[in-house]
């Protein structure tokens, strides 16, 4: 029995704004102080003039004390400071830039978006306007964050941040394939940038293209050996491809850095069980509950081992309490209600049983279950009508037949049970020995009175 897997949805958390904005406002500044220097020729003349003659500028000791305020991070002190800077120099550039990194460190980000947009209206070459102005806009719209870095990836040629940053945009706005294609740009300008490498993979492995995906992932971990996030990424490459065994390895080496990582934890206790490796996956499991209560999933799990495993009385306790907190699982009404019926509670197995075909009716397992329930308990006018319901859906496996020639042979239907008998021969051919030499053995009774009883 194959348990399906609840796949991750994992991304690396972008850049913190604080200092993504900072490096890339310090790359604007040309080596200068980047809240002292101005992006235009025009501004810069000026800024000369103003540093041979500083003492004359009445904004001076602003100017000062909203780059010391910057400097410290101190976003709430810098912002009246260079709104009274603007608001004295409308057509300088840089106040506006600053008051939106200042305002993106408070992540007031509707006041970032409308201060880098105007800096970009004075100066439109202004690419760390426009990086900022993407990031700024990126968690609200996306769309138009990729516009942005669009603008800012023509101003900064053969830089790999921008490509990267376009790719995410992209990726936000549901457009994949563009953004796996920058990825791939970006990664080929920094063929070691380890977040750049984890998004291409990550995107790669969500579009489903798993076997890039696990090349990805092995690339980002040769750059960066001890990437946590790398081995999470290798080990979903590599269930996707039911490549489990290596999986299951590769997850036992991420959670050796990671334990706290429950889904991972429970992905592998689930691909333990695949592998038959029962008690390695009930240990996972007895780790995966130290963190929490039960959830119902990790019980669902944990039933079905025991249910693999025949011990039915651990098995029906894991269940009972997986459907109490999950009670229109039809499976799990399923799986309960078999475990019942070894347990010869069988009008529990019914119940569970009938709970599960009204959760899902389409679903033949209830109905085959009931037919082996209702001839355990001696109901085999119900085993026969149960039989005919499922012969509607499907045909009748030998087993099928066996029952129904039992149940029609113990109602006393001689005709009706010698016919099933044969039917069962026909098509079991030696699978089941044991039920093959009873069923030839009451054929051969069931023929010679009905022969006895045709020459009356």
């Amino acid at each position: 029995m194959k348990h399906s897997l609840i796949q991750s949805d994992r991304t690396l958390p972008t850049l913190a704004l604080i200092a993504l904005f900072a490096s890339l406002h310090l790359s604007a500044a040309s080596k200068q102080n980047p809240r002292s220097a101005s992006p235009n020729p025009q501004s810069a003349a000026s800024s000369k003039s103003q540093q041979s003659s500083a003492s004359a500028d009445p904004l001076a000791p602003l100017l000062a004390q909203a780059q010391d305020a910057l400097d410290r991070k101190d976003f709430a002190a810098a912002i009246p400071l260079l709104e009274k800077i603007a608001a004295a120099k409308p057509n300088e550039t840089m106040p506006h830039f600053e008051l939106g990194f200042a305002y993106s460190g408070l992540n007031k980000n509707p006041e970032a978006i409308t201060q880098y947009r105007q800096a970009i209206a004075l100066d439109p070459k202004l690419a760390p306007a426009h990086l900022n102005l993407g990031i700024s806009l990126l968690d609200s719209d996306a769309a138009a964050a990729a516009e942005s870095f669009r603008r800012a990836v023509d101003l900064l040629p053969g830089q790999s941040r921008p490509v990267y940053l376009l790719g995410e945009a992209l990726e936000r706005s549901g457009k994949r394939s563009e953004a796996i294609e920058q990825y791939r740009a970006a990664a080929a300008l920094a063929p070691k940038d380890d977040a750049i490498l984890f998004a291409l993979a990550r995107a790669l492995l969500a579009d489903g293209q798993n076997s890039a995906a696990e090349s990805g992932f092995r690339q980002l971990l040769s750059a960066k050996p001890d990437s946590a996030p790398g081995q999470l990424g290798l080990a979903e490459s590599l269930l996707s491809q039911q490549k489990t065994t290596e999986a299951v390895d590769v997850f036992g080496d991420y959670l050796q850095k990671t334990p706290g990582d429950s889904h991972a934890r429970f992905e592998r206790a689930a691909a333990l069980q695949d592998l038959n490796r029962f008690d390695d996956s009930l240990h996972e499991l007895d780790q995966f509950d130290k963190s929490a209560a039960p959830t119902a999933d990790s019980l669902k799990l944990r039933g079905s081992i025991y249910l693999q495993q025949k011990k039915w009385t651990e098995a029906d306790a894991s269940f009972q309490k997986a459907l109490a907190a999950s009670p229109a699982d039809a499976q799990l009404h399923l799986w309960a209600g078999q475990t019942k019926m070894e347990l010869r509670d069988y009008t529990a197995a019914e119940k569970e049983l009938r709970r599960s075909l009204e959760l899902a009716p389409d679903n033949s397992d209830a109905l085959r279950e009931l037919v082996g329930v209702y001839y355990l308990s001696g109901q085999y006018e119900k085993t026969l009508s149960t039989l005919d319901l499922l012969a509607q859906r499907e045909t009748l496996s030998p087993l099928s037949w066996f029952f129904r020639a039992l149940s029609c042979d113990k109602l006393g239907r001689k005709p009706e049970a010698a016919a099933a008998y044969q039917k069962f021969l026909e098509l079991d051919r030696g699978e089941r020995p044991d039920q093959e030499f009873q069923a030839q053995a009451r054929l051969t009774l069931l023929l010679r009175e009905l022969g006895k009883g045709s020459k009356k």
